[in-house]
């Protein structure tokens, strides 16, 4: 079936009004100006066409943790956010840390996912060994937890631990999906804010998982990657000096990128007051000197990855008095791309719309897309998948409960009003999410590592 949509199409450069063919659930032509006979189109002038999200953070809860979230509802906020391809994460009961579970997780998402899928694996103490056995063309890479719960078995504390598993994964050329805190630190710094200083209020927990916990692990990890011959993956980091490890990192030839998310972007300590335990996370929050300086990182292309760690917890979960008991996580799927656009014209100014949509669906889909090797996604090109989200820039979206899709429908967010809400949202040329609604059953497919080639048929609109 032949589709065309008319509108301001969010190139790797620059934006152009234009008009993409599609066909056969891929991206036939590009090009430049509108159709003489639009009735049979997709008329979205003056709103903006970019590149279907990619989200390597979602936590779909599944199985095991069904009452927080489950993979119809989270993959249909994801449309409603935007999102069309969604890495799931392996921290549920019981977590993806054995080739069985993997392939049970597979099987779980087939038939009632709304958005295509992979699976990051994870890895537990006592399941090292299954990393010898996993076929690698069904993972995205392994997903690691440096610090966590530290009794729990998927916590990776030991050096030791860390090094056997990175020997593995060089040399069967897995990446490595890292959650970076140092879980020494983080028991010390817990014990001196909780036990010694008596406190549990909203913002000891951000000054007891400060920079040493995470830019110690950093160091760590980009070592073992070296040692070893490791892509590494580092997840939700939070400060420039991260950044600036990643740096050195890829000066002693280390293939290493980092995400932040939105809700760093979104949320600084300050919001504690307000908030409470509301915007607990793991790693934390940061000051609003650092979260500038993370922000204009963001603009200058130093930060690879935008990604929501969509991370839902009940309201109850969320309400318990000490920060050392309350969950950390907030769900953020559906509220990602406006939080984004929003915050981005507040701080650079509306002048800087346009700039600001080409590096977001670079951050949030084309980059993703290089790093994980699905070159059939990540970009509004010819050949590539027809996975296309539609933002309107011009409209403001108060969020309320009633237009979330999340199993357990709050957001932080509620209350506070955003441009740049979705419109519309296409999967392999599908319309699966149009003005608040979903469309049609679940159409997800996991998708696999695949080269990108150019259609023959491409326009160049240079």
């Amino acid at each position: 079936m032949k589709t065309k949509l008319l509108g301001s199409i969010v190139l790797p450069d620059r934006i152009v009004q234009g008009t993409l063919s599609l066909s056969e659930g891929k991206i036939e032509r590009v090009e430049e100006g509108f159709p003489a006979d639009v009735s049979q189109c997709y008329d979205f002038r003056g709103r903006y066409l970019l590149p279907g999200l990619i989200e390597v953070h979602g936590h779909m809860r599944e199985p095991g943790l069904e009452y927080k979230e489950d993979i119809p509802h989270g993959t249909r906020a994801g449309l409603a956010g935007g999102y069309t391809t969604i890495l799931d994460m392996p921290n549920v009961k019981p977590p993806t840390t054995t080739v069985a579970r993997l392939e049970e997780q597979i099987a779980r998402y087939s038939g009632r996912a709304y958005t295509d899928f992979a699976i990051n694996m994870g890895v537990a103490r006592d399941d090292i060994d299954e990393l010898n056995r996993v076929d690698v063309e069904k993972i995205t890479g392994v997903k690691m937890f440096a610090a966590g719960h530290g009794t729990a078995l998927t916590t990776i504390a030991q050096l030791s631990d860390q090094a056997r598993i990175f020997e593995i994964l060089g040399r069967r050329g897995i990446m490595a999906i890292v959650h970076a805190e140092n879980q020494e630190l983080v028991d010390y710094f817990t014990r001196t804010y909780r036990d010694v200083l008596q406190r549990s209020d909203p913002a000891a927990w951000s000054e007891a998982r400060n920079l040493a916990v995470a830019l110690t692990s950093v160091l760590e990890m980009i070592a073992l990657a070296r040692q070893f011959g490791v892509k590494l993956y580092l997840l939700h980091l939070s400060t420039p000096e991260e950044f600036a490890a990643i740096e050195y990192g890829r000066k002693i030839d280390v293939d290493v990128y980092g995400e932040v998310t939105t809700f760093h972007l979104a949320f600084n300590t300050t919001d504690y007051q307000k908030y409470g335990h509301m915007v607990n996370i793991a790693p934390p929050i940061r000051s609003p000197e650092v979260q500038d300086q993370v922000w204009q990182m963001l603009r200058d292309g130093t930060i690879d990855t935008v990604v929501t760690d969509h991370a839902p917890h009940t309201l109850d979960e969320k309400g318990r008095e000490s920060a050392w008991e309350v969950s950390s996580g907030v769900p953020g799927l559906q509220e990602a791309l406006p939080v984004l656009i929003s915050h981005w014209v507040r701080r650079f100014g509306h002048g800087t719309l346009e700039e600001g949509l080409i590096r977001i669906a670079q951050v949030t889909s084309q980059n993703i897309a290089r790093i994980f090797g699905f070159g059939q996604k990540g970009g509004l090109m010819a050949g590539k998948d027809a996975d296309i989200v539609v933002v309107d820039t011009t409209q403001q979206w108060k969020v309320k409960r009633s237009d979330l899709f999340t199993k357990n429908q709050w957001s932080a967010y509620e209350g506070m009003e955003f441009i740049g809400r979705p419109v519309a949202t296409f999967l392999r040329g599908n319309l699966a999410y149009c003005d608040g609604k979903i469309i049609g059953d679940p159409l997800g497919k996991r998708i696999e590592r695949c080269h990108y080639e150019r259609s023959k048929d491409y326009a160049d609109i240079l």
